[in-house]
Formats: structure tokens, C-alpha cells, sequence
């Protein structure tokens, strides 16, 4: 198999991320790394035996770039993802949000599309295993037909301050918390309960404590199927951890509780309420299903409590937390020539970079709905 040679546009936190796991991925060799801070980009470079460069623009003319790997801030995807499309690269993996604005991200697919570059935008929640439980959960109907959802995505206020040092306000004053934290919450619930879409928002913001960004964002989400759901992202939180993140599912017969990053007293862990209707085979046989795709799911027959514990209902939850590798899917993707590499079966396309348009659509409907006060309507989602 031919070696997959990545260049990485970005050498921050995230750049970094994917450079050292895709250099420890046999699939591949780093060939280049670019950052406008030289010194930044030849320490990366060094680690991964890679090229170091300024620009992106001299990276794609010094190197033959299989994967371009865009990790620069928020609002600055767009000028190295249509450099990657123009240097012929076979796909590019692109970093959450795909954009910070609609028109942003219409145009770089429209040059993606036309050029035949696959796209995937790094929602690595996705990846991480309570999620990858829910999905399957959700979509094979075992909590019966979504209802109502809530995700809460929370940073401890160090963040917007601190996390990127020096340069930490003046990156988070050109993002938010919707654009930085509800990219990944607006993608699962798409995932979760595809091919439902959004179809309108609602939603608030708060500006007072930062200034420079907002304080918050707080929305509901109208389905085209019925169902609603509330999203709230704050970077003003005094917690003890760097984030909080809930997910609660309630469909018409079950529900699911998701914690990756618990608050103060609890634990990462998940659990799903199945169908009462469900029999113990068929509660055992979805509790397989995710044990043999590495999930170590737990299944047991309960006294129902919401008849006060006099029939028995299935309960699943996980045993303990894990995610798989993004950078690993995504090369066996592009190796693969696919959407839906070996390792991925049974979970839908990997994230794509439709499905990174569609989420920037819905936040910028959400942004939109803040600033003005008023419900905003999508269409052609």
C-alpha cells in the first residue's frame, strides 16, 4: 500500500495532535508542517521528521501532499483548504468548525466538490465510545422514536483567557463558544438522529464577563421531525475542570445519559433505559452488537422504575470510557479510497465535509437568532 504523505497547516494544540498520531501511523509519513510561526513549526517538525515552512502556500509548492491537514483557529480555514484543493491533494481533513461563516464553507466545498478532494472535518466526539454507543442506540430504535435531547458543552473560564497563551484573546475574540464548543454538540445530535435535519433555532446569548467574545450561547433546536432539542455553551464557567459535557436522549420508550466530562462529585459513563417492550434477547443482542465492535457494554433486566419496579425492563451501561484514534480513521479512509473505512462498519460515513457545511449552517442560524432575538428558519439542510 502506498504511503499516504500529510502535511499539517497549523502547529497549535490540534496540529500537533495530528502530526504526532499520523507519524505513528504506519498508513503514513509527515512530509510537511507549516506555521507562521517558523520556530513553532520546525520544533513539530523535528518530532515527526518532517520539512518545516511559513505558509501553507510553500508547503503544497515544496511537498507532494496526499491528506492536507488544516488545524489553524477557527476563522482561518478557508485560505489553506482552497490552497490544498488547488495543489491537487486527494483529500483534506479539515478541523471543527469546517468554517465561521456560511459563505466560508459554500465555497470550499463548491472548490472541493469540483476538484473531486474528499473532505472529512475532525468531530472527534464522535469517535469517543458513550457516543458511538448512543448512535447505534438511537438508530436501531431502542429508546423508540426521539423526543427531546439536551447537551450542555462548558469550559472552565481559563479557557478563553489562557488556553493558547498569549494569543488566547485575540483567537477566542474571532470565535465563540458556538462556533468552538456547539460545532461538536450541533454535529453529534445530526449524527445521532440522521436523516432528521434542523429546520429552525432559537436561541440567546450573554455578553457581559469576557467582552471580547461572548459569555454564552444558549438554543433550542426544532427538528423536521418533531423533535426538540436545547444546546447551551458557556466560557465562563468557575469549575474545578477544564470542561463539562452532558448529553441526555429521551426518545418515546427509553432514554440514554451520556457523560464524557462530568462536573464536580460525578463520573464519565453511560447508560441507556431500552424499550420495555424489548426482550431480554433483544436487549442482549444489542449489548453484543456493541461488545463486538470493542464497546464493553454491560446488559442486565431491571425492575422497571417507572412502573415502580414491577416488570423488568433492559438497561445497558458502559463499563468504562474510551474513544478510538481519529487520525487512524481518517487514513484508513483515504487509503481505503472511502467514506466508510474497515474500521468504521456499523457507525455511518466518517464526518464529512457536508456534514461540516451542514453544522455551520445551523450555528450561524443560531448566531443569527441571538443577535436578533428571533426564531431563524433553514432551509435546504
Amino acid at each position: 500500500m502506498q504511503t499516504i504523505r500529510v502535511g499539517v497547516v497549523g502547529a497549535g494544540i490540534l496540529g500537533t495532535h495530528h502530526a504526532q498520531t499520523c507519524a505513528a501511523n504506519e498508513l503514513a509519513k509527515v512530509t510537511g508542517i507549516a506555521d507562521l510561526r517558523f520556530e513553532q513549526a520546525q520544533k513539530l517538525a523535528d518530532k515527526v521528521q518532517a520539512t518545516p515552512y511559513t505558509t501553507a502556500e510553500q508547503m503544497f509548492a515544496g511537498e507532494k501532499i496526499d491528506l492536507a491537514v488544516i488545524a489553524t483557529p477557527d476563522p482561518f480555514h478557508k485560505e489553506p483548504f482552497l490552497l490544498a484543493v488547488d495543489a491537487g491533494v486527494k483529500a483534506i481533513l479539515c478541523e471543527k468548525p469546517l468554517a465561521t461563516t456560511t459563505s466560508d464553507a459554500e465555497e470550499m466545498m463548491l472548490a472541493a466538490d469540483r476538484a473531486k478532494v474528499r473532505v472529512f472535518v475532525n468531530y472527534a466526539n464522535r469517535f469517543a465510545w458513550l457516543y458511538m454507543a448512543t448512535h447505534h442506540i438511537v438508530q436501531q430504535g431502542y429508546i423508540g422514536k426521539p423526543v427531546y435531547g439536551e447537551a450542555r458543552l462548558d469550559d472552565n473560564i481559563s479557557v478563553p483567557y489562557r488556553l493558547w497563551g498569549d494569543r488566547s484573546k485575540d483567537w477566542t475574540s474571532v470565535s465563540s463558544t458556538a462556533h468552538f464548543l456547539l460545532t461538536h454538540v450541533v454535529d453529534l445530535l445530526h449524527w445521532f438522529f440522521a436523516p432528521a435535519r434542523v429546520e429552525a433555532v432559537y436561541a440567546i446569548k450573554h455578553q457581559e464577563i469576557l467582552g471580547f467574545t461572548p459569555d454564552l450561547y444558549d438554543g433550542y433546536l426544532f427538528w423536521n421531525n418533531g423533535m426538540k432539542s436545547r444546546v447551551k455553551a458557556e466560557w465562563i464557567k468557575h469549575i474545578e475542570n477544564l470542561v463539562e459535557f452532558y448529553v441526555c436522549l429521551g426518545g418515546a420508550t427509553g432514554s440514554i445519559v451520556a457523560h464524557r466530562r462530568p462536573g464536580y462529585g460525578g463520573r464519565e459513563g453511560w447508560r441507556a433505559m431500552l424499550d420495555s417492550q424489548l426482550s431480554t434477547d433483544a436487549v442482549q443482542s444489542a449489548a453484543r452488537w456493541l461488545s463486538e465492535n470493542d464497546l464493553p457494554i454491560k446488559s442486565q433486566m431491571i425492575p422497571d422504575p417507572t412502573c415502580g419496579g414491577e416488570q423488568q425492563r433492559g438497561y445497558l451501561e458502559l463499563e468504562k470510557p474510551g474513544e478510538r484514534v481519529d487520525d487512524d480513521l481518517f487514513l484508513q479512509a483515504v487509503a481505503e479510497d472511502t467514506d466508510t473505512p474497515s474500521n468504521w462498519q456499523g457507525f455511518g460515513p466518517l464526518p464529512s465535509g457536508e456534514d461540516g457545511l451542514k453544522t455551520v449552517r445551523v450555528i450561524s442560524a443560531l448566531t443569527a437568532s441571538a443577535d436578533t432575538g428571533q426564531m431563524v428558519k433553514l432551509a435546504g439542510i
